[in-house]
């Protein structure tokens, strides 16, 4: 018999390669997963933020009511200037750096300390070091923009984008807020927001303004920033949303590219860093913690659904590749195709699963035995 009438009668011949894939996708269990969330966490880079203002003017609420963890309160400050401070947070992919002594008239030492920071960092080389923008909060409730803050964030603006924050903002009236925007023209938006609701004696303000300017500030900082952003913010889900969806673009790319490649059963065990690495970046998106105990409790859960699923498809993908010529061809082509269905739709059906796993949990711990339970589900509604 020829090589194509093995594979089309030889059910033997079916039932040993199954058995060499399901080897294979075992072998994936001994992966380094450790190595692959490093590198997962690695990808999501980092996002850094100057907040410059007034004493007084609410910089800390502002950074501790967008940003995770109480930075603000909670975070490592070191010195950057003699008017600078850098925050961050072990774990957290953003880093605030402070300027003080705005009120005491220094705003030129601020500006040349700045610009000389920015520069040096440009010529790094690393973008994940440099200075991605600037809040410049100035309090809506003094209705006073100063002639030096205008002159800071326009001449700032040059360097580095610059949003106007008006804080404390308690009316309705835009009245100072179009002078502002008048006078800083440079500035990328003006921004009213109220940080934390605010009792009167007839009721609550509520905050607002948040979302919006972590919105703005997604749209303006560089492409490898954004990650890092949307997993370190905690108010605007949009945010969040729309940077999964870029980890599950790549990882489905990538998963199309390894789909393709002609080795036959090559698939189940190449594929797994990337579907692995993709849950690592969403787990770190979606504000968990994603460690090898965490991710190995939503592979054991995923492998008994899918297994039934496609373990058929892939034994026929894997022998189409053994055939001479045309035959490899035709086994990538529908093995990249399958290949990145799959790992778009897990990726999906995780985040689905996060997000209920979270929302169940009412603000607290969400475990990976509670997502892991949201992963099966979601898993069985695709259809492969």
């Amino acid at each position: 018999m020829n090589k194509i009438t093995d594979i089309i009668k030889g059910p033997k011949v079916i039932q040993e390669q199954a058995q060499n894939l399901e080897e294979m996708a075992d072998s994936a269990k001994s992966l380094n997963i450790k190595k692959i969330i490093d590198e997962a966490v690695e990808k999501i880079g980092q996002v850094n933020i100057i907040i410059a203002g007034k004493t007084g003017v609410g910089k800390s609420t502002l950074v501790n009511a967008v940003f995770k963890g109480n930075l603000a309160e909670t975070g490592v400050g070191k010195p950057v200037t003699q008017t600078m401070k850098e925050y961050s947070k072990e774990g957290e992919p953003v880093h605030i750096f402070d300027t003080k002594g705005f009120e005491l008239g220094n705003a030129l030492t601020i500006r040349q300390e700045l610009k000389s920071e920015i520069e040096k960092r440009k010529k790094l080389g690393d973008t994940k070091k440099q200075i991605h923008l600037a809040w410049f909060c100035i309090s809506n409730d003094g209705k006073r923009v100063e002639k030096a803050e205008i002159e800071f964030i326009n001449d700032l603006a040059k360097d580095i984008p610059v949003v106007v924050v008006l804080t404390k903002t308690l009316d309705t009236s835009l009245d100072f807020y179009n002078v502002v925007k008048e006078e800083c023209v440079e500035a990328t938006n003006v921004i009213r927001v109220l940080a934390l609701p605010y009792e009167t004696p007839i009721g609550t303000i509520p905050a607002f303004g948040l979302e919006e300017l972590v919105e703005h500030t997604y749209e303006i900082v560089p492409d490898i920033a954004k990650a890092a952003l949307a997993a370190s913010q905690k108010v605007n889900d949009t945010i969040t949303k729309k940077a999964v969806d870029k980890i599950i673009a790549v990882a489905a790319s990538s998963a199309a590219a390894v789909g393709a490649t002609p080795i036959p059963f090559s698939d189940a065990v190449l594929l797994a860093p990337v579907q692995i690495g993709m849950m690592a970046s969403i787990t770190k998106v979606m504000q968990m913690d994603a460690d090898r105990a965490f991710l190995t409790t939503l592979l054991s859960s995923a492998a008994g659904v899918l297994g039934a699923t496609i373990t058929g498809r892939a034994v026929v993908r894997g022998l189409l590749k053994c055939i001479p010529g045309a035959g490899s061809v035709i086994g990538g082509t529908i093995s990249a195709v399958t290949a990145s269905l799959l790992t778009t739709g897990m990726g999906y059906a995780y985040y689905n699963a996060v997000k209920t796993a979270q929302a169940s949990a009412k603000g607290g711990e969400t475990n990976a035995q509670s997502v892991a339970e949201e992963f099966k589900k979601e898993l069985k509604k695709i259809k492969f």
